[in-house]
C-alpha cells in the first residue's frame, strides 16, 4: 500500500491539497476542503485468493517534462504501476499488506476499521497502527494518529482515498527547532563529535537527544527560544538563529500534497558567522525552467501510451556542506578520528594510513 496509497504523502507521513487554479486538469483529486482531497483509482479484487490490486490508469496530470528546447510545465497523461495487496480480516478490522516479489509482507500490515466485518467494500478508517502477523505485536504511530485522517472506499472496479490533514496542528506542535536533531548534531559537532550538522534536520523535533547531548557536553543555555539560543560550550559562547522557515503544502501537479521547506540558518562564535541555507520544493510551473536545471531531480517516467519521457521532479538548493565545515572550522573541540582508541598500535596504524592518503599519487 506504500507504494501508490502514500505516493503523493508529504515527508510527515500525511497529505493535504487545495484548489489548483494554475489548470483545467482535475489532477485526480476532487476538490473537497482546504485540507482535504480525495483520490480516485482502479481496484481489481480477487476475494478467493484474498488480493487486491489498485492502480493509476491513463491518469491526467500536470509535471514539467525535459523536451529539447527546455523544460515545460503541461499536462500529460501516465498510468501508474500496479499496487497489489493481501487482505485479511481480524475480528472487526481489515488488514492490508503489500506484496513484494509475488510475497506478502506480512510483518508491516496497515489496520483499517469501520467498516463490515468480512467484506472488503464499504468505508474504511486507517487507525495509524501496524500490524506484524509472524509475532503478533501491533505498533501505533502517534503522529500519524494526531495529524491526519485517512479512509479508503472499496466499490466495483474502483477504490476512493480520501485524506484529511491537520496541518496547522502540525505546525504548531512541530516548530521547536531548537529542540530538534538538528541542534544535538550541531551541539555535538561543536564539541569534536564526527561533523553533521544536516539543516533537513531542522524539522525532526527531538528533545531527548538535546538534552542528552547537553548533560553529555556539558552545555549551559543562557537563553532559549523557538527559533534562536544561545548557550556556553567551554570557554566559547555561541549562538544559533533560524532567520527564516517556511513549510507549506505544493498545490500543483502530480506532486500536490508534498511538503516543501525553506530555512536559513545562522550559527555565531561572536566572530565567524556560518550561514545555512536549505530549499526543497516539489514541482510547480514556478520552477521548471532551463535556468533552474543544476537543481532539478529528473526522473525517466512513461506516458499511458507507452512512450518514454523525462519529468523534473523537485527543485532542490543548500549549502549544507559549506556549512557543516564552517561549524567545524569554529568548533570548541576540533574532530579528532582517532579519539577514543585506546590501543597504541590501532592508533599507530590508522596515523601511518591517513599519512599514506595524503600522499601524492604516482605511478612510479
Amino acid at each position: 500500500m506504500k507504494k501508490l496509497l502514500l505516493a503523493i504523502t508529504i515527508s510527515l507521513a500525511f497529505a493535504a491539497c487545495g484548489d489548483d487554479s494554475s489548470s483545467n486538469a482535475n489532477d485526480g483529486f476532487s476538490g473537497l476542503e482546504d485540507d482535504a482531497f480525495s483520490w480516485t483509482v482502479a481496484l481489481y479484487v480477487n476475494e478467493s485468493e484474498h488480493m487486491l490490486i489498485m492502480g493509476l490508469e491513463d491518469y491526467e496530470t500536470m509535471m514539467c517534462v525535459v523536451e529539447e528546447q527546455g523544460y515545460t510545465w503541461k499536462t500529460v497523461h501516465i498510468t501508474e504501476e500496479p499496487d497489489p495487496m493481501m487482505y485479511e480480516f481480524r475480528n472487526d478490522t481489515l488488514i492490508l499488506y503489500d506484496i513484494y516479489n509475488g510475497q506478502p509482507e506480512l510483518d508491516d500490515g496497515d489496520i483499517l476499521v469501520g467498516g463490515t466485518a468480512g467484506n472488503l467494500y464499504g468505508t474504511w478508517t486507517y487507525t495509524g497502527c501496524d500490524y506484524n502477523k509472524n509475532n503478533n505485536t501491533t505498533t501505533c504511530h502517534e503522529k500519524t494518529l494526531r495529524y491526519t485522517l485517512r479512509t479508503i472506499t472499496f466499490s466495483n472496479g474502483k477504490a476512493e482515498i480520501y485524506y484529511k490533514v491537520y496541518y496547522d496542528h502540525y505546525l504548531e506542535h512541530n516548530s521547536d527547532f531548537m529542540n530538534s536533531y538538528f541542534m544535538s548534531s550541531l551541539i555535538r559537532t561543536l564539541n569534536g563529535n564526527y561533523p553533521e550538522a544536516y539543516l533537513s534536520d531542522i524539522w525532526l523535533m527531538d528533545s531527548s537527544s538535546v538534552q542528552a547531548a547537553t548533560e553529555k557536553d556539558r552545555v549551559v543555555f543562557t537563553s532559549k527560544t523557538k527559533t534562536s539560543a544561545t548557550f556556553v560550550l567551554g570557554d566559547k559562547t555561541y549562538s544559533v538563529n533560524v532567520m527564516h522557515v517556511d513549510m507549506n503544502l505544493n498545490r500543483e501537479g502530480f506532486y500536490v500534497a508534498n511538503e516543501n521547506r525553506d530555512v536559513q540558518v545562522e550559527v555565531s562564535d561572536g566572530i565567524t558567522t556560518c550561514t545555512g541555507e536549505y530549499f526543497f520544493h516539489y514541482m510547480n510551473a514556478d520552477y521548471c525552467k532551463v535556468e533552474y536545471k543544476d537543481n532539478l531531480s529528473t526522473y525517466e517516467k512513461k506516458y499511458s501510451n507507452g512512450e518514454q519521457f523525462i519529468e523534473a521532479e523537485k527543485y532542490n538548493r543548500s549549502n549544507e556542506e559549506e556549512f557543516k565545515q564552517c561549524i567545524t572550522g569554529i568548533a570548541y573541540k576540533k574532530y579528532d578520528p582517532l579519539d577514543g582508541y585506546s590501543s597504541p598500535e590501532v592508533a599507530k596504524a590508522l596515523k601511518k594510513f591517513q599519512k599514506k592518503q595524503l600522499r601524492p599519487y604516482s605511478l612510479l
